[in-house]
């Protein structure tokens, strides 16, 4: 039994736009694929990612109240916040630069699964559990994925085999490298460039230190997709 599935093409197209609108970024309908690639001497933009979406009520409704807790102290950052409709785990970050880099994209995240569910997990369930607050350089808040559970186990390798396949298939250029730290992102001020221009540098650990221990909840895995940070 497949407890791991992917979303493809059309869907993935859709889900895409989705993604977009639910966290108010902008959606041009009639973009198109850029033609060529970033010079030598500058790493390739990411455009795509691959991810885990979070819908466990119990994680959605601890998010809210850190999200809460911030904004009642700092209400400038809600700019900054994650929607809830749109926290995920990401596994790798990529660059497609064409639309048969899509289409080979599929196909790998679509072998990886398989090979997962099938070899991995067999007839278990992928566990996911969240808990405690950690930041990136105090830019980034985040809510983590524990270390010490057999779930973190499988998404470590997940995360692995998904990027050794994609960096096998050499239309796809991975941005992140071999750098994964299981994660849900909360907070990001990259996601309002004036807060820099107001003096926002940093998010205060006391605007989230209530929340520092908490334990966020399950989250049991159903799908591994295909998203665009841009749109197509």
């Amino acid at each position: 039994m497949h407890f791991l599935t992917t979303f493809f093409h059309l869907k993935i197209l859709h889900f895409i736009k989705n993604y977009r609108e639910m966290s108010g970024g902008p959606v041009l309908r009639n973009s198109k694929w850029k033609k060529g690639h970033a010079s030598k001497n500058k790493t390739p933009r990411a455009n795509h990612f691959f991810a885990i979406q979070i819908l466990d009520c119990q994680i959605v409704e601890a998010v809210h109240n850190v999200h809460r807790t911030i904004l009642e102290q700092e209400p400038e950052l809600s700019s900054a916040l994650v929607s809830p409709s749109t926290l995920h785990i990401t596994l790798a970050v990529a660059h497609l630069s064409s639309p048969e880099d899509l289409v080979r994209a599929n196909q790998v995240l679509e072998e990886t699964v398989r090979v997962f569910s099938t070899s991995r997990l067999q007839t278990q369930q992928l566990d996911l559990h969240l808990a405690q607050v950690g930041h990136f350089d105090n830019k980034v808040i985040y809510a983590s994925v524990k270390e010490e559970s057999e779930g973190t186990e499988h998404l470590n390798h997940l995360s692995k085999s998904l990027r050794e396949r994609c960096q096998t298939a050499v239309l796809i250029t991975l941005i992140d490298g071999d750098r994964f730290t299981p994660h849900v992102t909360l907070l990001k001020l990259s996601k309002d460039p004036s807060l820099n221009r107001k003096g926002i540098k940093a998010v205060a650990s006391h605007l989230y230190e209530k929340h520092v221990d908490c334990v966020f909840g399950r989250q049991v895995v159903e799908s591994v997709q295909l998203l665009s940070m841009t749109d197509l």
